[in-house]
């Protein structure tokens, strides 16, 4: 079993003496915010060693011969590290930790508890004169079972997704770092945004289109959602910025028709 603990290990404490996964895939870098490109697998060692390759490249094997046709694999992980890993940027892991390890998880849990339950309440609230919803909060409602990002989609007046081009050029003005585009969970994305599997037959990426079209053959209402996170370094006065930037979206009735193009997810 893969434990996919990459969003929560920020901010909870992952007890693997309770919970036994084969593996579990973290990411240092939403865990401290640096080094990128050095993932994280840890895994059972006789889960590891199950896994086969149909391949060798340089670092992941200790002999090869070309005459006999022969290699033979590196033990352990070194098995699946291909090429020199990034030595570079190891030792910010190392930092990293011991920072974590003196501030405590539990206290980064604890912050971004009250702030996540604030924030979610404050957009869950957010409303058009009319009174009808200006956001859709994607997941539960509540802090509860979740992790430190808030998926979601500003709403026209009359239920139209906002389109998160737009919201991407208002994030800019208020100097606010909000993610926005596709769904990083495609099937999340269907459930979100009711697509059936009907509806996905034939819906393949054919060979000259490009995203918008792909959104449009698909019937998207929009190209994907924003997403706020928060972490050891949010405060409240960051979530009362991003919600004097979501006002802006209250009694939006359209957009601007020169947003870019969506050239990548």
């Amino acid at each position: 079993m893969l434990l996919d603990a990459a969003a929560y290990v920020p901010t909870n404490r992952l007890d693997l003496r309770r919970w036994h996964p084969d593996y579990v895939a973290i990411s240092f870098y939403k865990m401290f915010g640096w080094p990128t490109g050095v993932g994280c697998l840890l895994a059972r060692r006789d889960a590891l060693a199950k896994l086969e390759r149909p391949w060798f490249s340089g670092g992941t094997i200790v002999a090869a011969f070309v005459q006999r046709q022969y290699y033979q694999w590196a033990p352990g992980a070194a098995h699946f590290e291909d090429g020199t890993v990034n030595y570079l940027g190891l030792p910010a892991v190392e930092i990293g930790l011991r920072f974590l390890e003196r501030v405590r998880v539990e206290t980064i849990h604890v912050r971004v508890h009250e702030l996540g339950a604030w924030l979610l309440d404050a957009l869950g609230s957010l409303e058009h004169s009319d009174g009808s919803p200006a956001a859709t909060i994607y997941g539960p409602r509540s802090w509860s079972g979740r992790g430190a990002t808030i998926a979601f989609n500003f709403l026209h007046p009359d239920g139209r997704v906002v389109d998160e081009r737009y919201v991407d050029r208002v994030v800019r003005q208020h100097n606010v770092s909000v993610r926005t585009g596709c769904f990083c969970n495609p099937g999340a994305g269907e459930v979100a945004f009711t697509i059936s599997r009907e509806t996905l037959v034939g819906g393949e990426f054919g060979e000259g289109m490009n995203l918008d079209d792909y959104v449009r053959a698909i019937g998207l209402p929009s190209g994907g959602a924003d997403r706020a996170s928060l972490g050891l370094a949010s405060n409240f006065a960051d979530v009362h910025r991003f919600m004097r930037f979501a006002a802006e979206f209250i009694d939006l009735t359209d957009v601007p028709d020169d947003l870019p193009p969506r050239a990548t997810c």
